[in-house]
């Protein structure tokens, strides 16, 4: 939601920064491993998010740094999690989940023989690379 004009350094938040650097009003912004939010003293950022995936309330999204209120409504949002349970509920309620499956158990290990195995050998001196 950016600072406040009144802090050294203030600067826009970074959707606002966004709609500015792509030049567009509807943009695709990935916010990434939203499961990982973390909360301290500056603030809660689910609270921020709320404001923004809120389809009733982002067409009025308010920047600190601006002051004026901004349509983001247009604003695709795509977010990913590794465990949905960490999501905040309120959050929650606001997104459309599409679960994807990852690797299973043998892919994984193909990966590793195939792949990981051999580099973490040359790395370490055990094997020299062939050419």
């Amino acid at each position: 939601k950016g600072h406040r004009r009144t802090y050294v350094g203030a600067m826009p938040g970074k959707i606002i920064q966004c709609l500015k650097s792509t030049e567009s009003t509807n943009p695709l912004i990935l916010i990434d491993e939203i499961d990982k939010l973390g909360k301290d003293f500056r603030g809660d950022p689910a609270s921020a998010l709320l404001e923004v995936l809120d389809p009733n309330q982002n067409a009025t999204f308010r920047d600190h740094f601006i002051d004026a209120p901004v349509d983001i409504s247009k604003v695709l949002f795509v977010t990913t999690a590794n465990e949905i349970d960490r999501i905040p509920g309120p959050l929650l309620d606001r997104m459309e989940v599409i679960r994807l499956s990852g690797y299973d158990v043998p892919e994984k290990l193909k990966i590793a023989e195939q792949y990981l195995v051999p580099k973490s050998m040359v790395s370490s001196g055990l094997m020299v690379k062939e050419s």
